[in-house]
């Protein structure tokens, strides 16, 4: 027999759905008494069920509430909770079911477990298997309550009184369902996909995913963003490299170091707009200008979607690690120079061609590998000349014998930095914060030669220097073995070791 929840007087609906805000609703509560035709409910297992003469193992139907709820944003199971209070027929409270029961049988025909993240406003149902001390009263009643230390929505079963009549301990969180809004940070989804438009003719929208570690449904115990730029020819074809660990993919290495650190990987795919065989330098003037125009606006999009993840899920506002290969690469050193502000250290590999180093970008950490077989060998070195020219903490490698493909040896000194970078993070928040304009403080030195100075000390006095066309490496008190210009601090001894293999 099914006994269904009537809310027939609208008054006693606004009396029993009095909401702290509208984030949880509890929509209805169906009571069971004895297994429906759908077989929907609870059940518990016996080892001893007779069935036809004999002693066997089975499922045993138990008289249960089913509760459909919903909630307004999506949010992971932990940080909420559901209970159910039942009350005699003098409203004394019998017993209290802190958690819904956990096998529960639904329409499809499968046990059935509220999802460990539940999706926003689509309807879930949980149950609650009525306790045998209940089903001995002559009459009860039960208060269903769903939400978290913020706020709660709860339904009285059956509707023949009034919820205000009876106590329990989420009740102070009732409020009048107008009062002011509760603030909650969506749950991570384990993938979000977000569109901005870039107002360019070309390039209309530029497609940001966010994807957190593992198991993660709270930003604010990320350690920190990975930021990605890869290569795809499409958005799905892009999506479908961030979401797995794929035998084989290069992405591996630098999905498993996010995991590691606990990252956030915000990621996006390149877009050509620019000759990727020439530096800025050698471009006519006129379809320089207009390729910086077309990039200045996906990169306004792109900043414009990294403040939705920040307004939206709390993701770090800054100190975000950039990664790039490629055509990819490219994308994220042009970037990085029109946004340093988000950036901590950028690592890119093999890009063919550059843009203008840009002064502010000097207080970003950077990391430019490639191979000496690559297009773009001769055009990377005239890049991190004129960097290092500008103040920037730079480390350079090609790549003996290395053409325009990935590289083991190229990611692990990455990783090395990547690792350094962290280690260094309150050096730079420190100085951000120093004075109101961090390049004034950059530029406050200068060599003889007119070379900025990087602003970090491990740039400055590294434990050892690099000679980047012999590929030979010394200790900084025998720097002068090395031409300046082709000198390359290390600061640690990790990153040299990485990058002398």
């Amino acid at each position: 027999m099914k006994i269904i929840c009537c809310f027939y007087l609208f008054f006693l609906c606004v009396i029993v759905s009095i909401h702290a805000d509208d984030f949880f609703t509890i929509k209805k509560i169906d009571y069971y008494s004895q297994q429906p035709p759908s077989k929907v409910g609870v059940y518990r297992s016996e080892k001893n069920l007779i069935i036809n003469g004999k002693s066997t193992v089975g499922d045993v139907y138990v008289p249960c509430l089913e509760v459909q709820i919903s909630v307004k944003d999506v949010i992971n199971r932990n940080a909420i909770f559901a209970k159910a209070y039942f009350y005699d027929q003098d409203k004394k409270l019998i017993t209290i079911l802190a958690a819904p029961s956990p096998r529960a049988f639904h329409a499809d025909h499968q046990f059935y477990d509220w999802p460990e993240v539940i999706p926003k406003e689509l309807p879930q149902f949980i149950y609650f298997a009525i306790p045998d001390q209940v089903l001995q009263q002559t009459a009860w009643s039960v208060i269903v309550v769903l939400g978290d230390s913020k706020g709660i929505d709860s339904h009285l079963y059956p509707p023949t009184t009034e919820l205000t009549d009876y106590d329990y301990p989420e009740k102070n969180l009732l409020q009048d369902r107008n009062g002011p809004p509760i603030e909650r940070k969506p749950t991570l989804d384990p993938l979000v996909e977000h569109v901005e438009q870039t107002e360019d003719t070309k390039h209309s929208q530029i497609t940001l995913f966010m994807r957190p570690p593992l198991g993660m449904t709270d930003a604010s115990q990320a350690q920190g963003v990975l930021c990605m730029c890869l290569v795809g020819d499409t958005i799905a074809g892009v999506k479908k490299q961030l979401q797995g660990f794929e035998q084989g993919q290069d992405l591996n290495r630098i999905l498993t170091f996010a995991e590691e650190h606990k990252l956030i990987i915000i990621c996006w795919g390149s877009q050509k707009l620019w000759d990727p065989s020439k530096n800025w330098d050698e471009l006519d003037p006129d379809i320089a200008l207009k390729a910086d125009k077309e990039f200045d606006r996906s990169s306004e999009a792109w900043a414009r979607g990294i403040k939705y993840f920040i307004e939206t899920y709390g993701i770090p506002a800054n100190g975000y690690l950039l990664w790039g290969q490629s055509a990819a690469a490219q994308y994220a050193c042009r970037l990085a120079l029109r946004k340093p502000e988000y950036f901590l250290a950028v690592y890119v590999h093999i890009p063919s061609s550059f843009d203008k180093p840009t002064p502010e970008a000097n207080k970003v950490l950077w990391c430019l590998t490639t191979g000496e077989l690559e297009s773009g060998h001769g055009r990377s070195l005239r890049f991190y000349a004129q960097c290092r020219d500008l103040g920037y903490p730079i480390i350079y490698k090609a790549i003996v014998g290395l053409g325009h493909t990935e590289s083991p040896r190229a990611d692990s000194l990455g990783k090395k930095f990547f690792e350094y970078a962290l280690s260094v993070r309150d050096q730079r928040l420190a100085l951000d914060q120093s004075v109101a304009d961090p390049l004034a403080q950059s530029q406050a030195t200068q060599t003889d030669i007119g070379q900025l100075h990087p602003w970090l000390d491990t740039f400055r006095n590294p434990l050892f220097v690099g000679d980047i066309v012999n590929q030979e490496m010394f200790p900084y008190e025998q720097q002068n073995m090395v031409p300046t210009g082709y000198r390359v601090s290390l600061p640690t001894k990790a990153i040299a070791d990485a990058w002398s293999q």
